[in-house]
């Protein structure tokens, strides 16, 4: 096996973060390896097996989604009861469609990296593909972005299937997401179920890249002075994001590190109660001088959300948070 395949990790090296719950690992590789460690599934009758001569009727409403036998696994594990009218959308189909995206996007498969985010019974999975580097964007400090787009689905009927594109900054692994909503394609697994819209996601989110490159080399000559950041932290971060997020914001633009915030809450706003330095965040300067600063360092946030159903949230909501400081 390719050593690109290998790493098998909890999607937070320091503390494991889960999706709706469920425990998340992550796998990297080429996109013909990801493939091998996304399972199967089929839909079966809701019923119950009764012990002696006990009889039980199947329920002519809703049906069990089971997992196949995966990998050393061989146990048959339902994750989820759905109505009738649900439709089953496999994961390896939704990888399956962005590969023929990318191929009539004339971008070798070969060329991209992916990522593949799933839960522990595979009944959520998030795919990345970053597009090779010429799509890659340096917004002036050196740090290059990828653009990369995004498949999220599930087979229980707990996540919407989507389809999005966005910016990964490679030194923090911070993501944006692209705010303009042709780039972002949701649907319920119900009817008969569209799956070229990952193409019109990706043609589209390409397209846009390029008005987004515009937009981050201008907040990063937007000035923010620190009287506005203040006002701004305590004020809309505060009430959007919490206490915590907000106090952490400001000590990362004063420092270019994390904090634990160490209380008493009492009588303390995010940028008087007494904090305990904690990691430093990679990509950031000493002191957030711009509003590019600014999206970074609400993206490391949004990053560190202990769910991933938290973290997209709070990606999406960050352009939304900027307009005050514009």
């Amino acid at each position: 096996m390719n050593s690109m395949a290998q790493p098998t990790r909890a999607a937070s090296e320091s503390e494991p973060f889960k999706w709706l719950g469920s425990p998340v690992v992550v796998h990297e590789g080429a996109l013909i390896e990801i493939r091998q460690h996304i399972p199967a599934f089929e839909r079966r009758s809701f019923a119950l097996t009764q012990p002696g001569e006990d009889q039980s009727r199947l329920n002519e409403r809703l049906d069990t989604i089971v997992r196949l036998p995966f990998g050393k696994d061989r146990s048959f594990v339902p994750v989820g009861v759905v109505s009738k009218d649900y439709t089953l959308v496999p994961h390896v189909a939704v990888l399956d469609v962005a590969a023929r995206a990318l191929d009539a996007m004339k971008i070798p498969a070969s060329n991209v990296k992916a990522e593949l985010t799933i839960t522990e019974y595979g009944e959520r999975m998030a795919l990345s593909l970053y597009l090779p580097k010429e799509y890659e964007f340096d917004p002036g400090d050196g740090h290059p972005m990828a653009l990369r787009l995004e498949c999220l689905n599930s087979v229980d009927g707990s996540t919407r299937f989507r389809a999005l594109m966005g910016w990964f900054r490679f030194i923090c692994c911070n993501g944006l997401i692209i705010g303009v909503t042709r780039s972002d394609m949701r649907r319920r697994h119900c009817g008969e179920f569209q799956f070229e819209e990952i193409g019109i996601a990706l043609r589209s989110g390409v397209k846009e890249a390029e008005v987004e490159k515009q937009n981050f080399l201008k907040w990063r000559n937007q000035q923010v002075a620190p009287d506005q950041f203040v006002s701004w932290v305590e004020n809309d971060l505060r009430n959007g994001w919490g206490f915590k997020a907000a106090t952490r914001a400001y000590h990362i633009a004063s420092s270019g590190c994390d904090v634990e915030v160490q209380g008493p809450f009492k009588n303390k706003t995010p940028t008087t109660i007494p904090v305990r330095p904690a990691k430093p965040v990679l990509g950031a300067p000493p002191r957030c001088k711009n509003l590019f600063d600014v999206s970074q360092i609400l993206a490391w946030l949004a990053k560190e959300r202990g769910d991933v159903q938290e973290q997209l949230k709070w990606r999406e909501q960050i352009p939304e948070l900027l307009k005050s400081l514009n």
